[in-house]
Order: C-alpha cells, then sequence, then structure tokens
C-alpha cells in the first residue's frame, strides 16, 4: 500500500498550536486514525501546520482519511477549548486543502526524522 507524506496548516497559517494543544493536536490525530482504522505512522504538529505519514490504498482513501483527521479534529479542538475559534478570528481551524506526497518504503526514516525535528528546525529560524 501506498505511504505519504502529508501536511496540512491552520486557517490563515495562524500559530495556534501552542501549549497544550500542540499535545491535544497530536493525541487527536493518533486517536481518530485508530478508531478509523488508519495506519498512521509518523505525527507531528507545529505552531501553524501538521505532518504526518500515512499508509492508505490509493490517493482516494487518502482523501476520505483526511476528511475524517481534519474534521474530526477541528470538531474536538472547538470541544476542547470553547473560546478558541472565536479568539483566534476562524469559522474553522484547519485550512480546506492540504499538500502530500508518495513516499517509498526506503524513504520513511528521512521523512520521519524531518516530521520529528520541526520543531528544532523552528527554534533555529527564532535566533
Amino acid at each position: 500500500m501506498p505511504l505519504y507524506h502529508v501536511w496540512f496548516a491552520t486557517k490563515r497559517r495562524k500559530w495556534l498550536i501552542q501549549g497544550e494543544v500542540v499535545d491535544f493536536v497530536r493525541e487527536q490525530m493518533r486517536a481518530i486514525a485508530a478508531e478509523k482504522g488508519l495506519r498512521l505512522l509518523e505525527c507531528e504538529a507545529i505552531v501553524d501546520h501538521v505532518h504526518l505519514i500515512l499508509e492508505t490504498a490509493g490517493r482516494p482513501d487518502l482523501s476520505k482519511a483526511m476528511n475524517y483527521l481534519k474534521g474530526t479534529s477541528s470538531r474536538r479542538l472547538g470541544q476542547q477549548f470553547p473560546d478558541f475559534k472565536q479568539d483566534a478570528g476562524i469559522g474553522s481551524f484547519w485550512q480546506h486543502r492540504y499538500t502530500c506526497k508518495e513516499i517509498s518504503p526506503a524513504a520513511v526514516p528521512a521523512v520521519s526524522r524531518y516530521i520529528r525535528t520541526q520543531w528544532e528546525r523552528l527554534s533555529s529560524y527564532e535566533r
């Protein structure tokens, strides 16, 4: 089955994924994947976007998986942080689209390392 590196952003690229929201987003992505029987190999949330590695049966299944992940996580974010959307001035948490690239099994370790080191790279830009 194909492997996909997927990434998507918060609405208007607002820096909303900080503090306790980071852990909540990670936990929800994993929980939703488990609930829907999705194979989520990697997940990282960082200030304004999320990176995932997903294994699906192909692009139509990837589209369905992303609909579940983004839709359900947005609703749960609204339930967990009721003032969040209003404070941020947005109607929905995520941008409508996502970007993906099919990766080979051999590329998984390198892409995983890239995903896991997102916060390190962010801190190097802030210096």
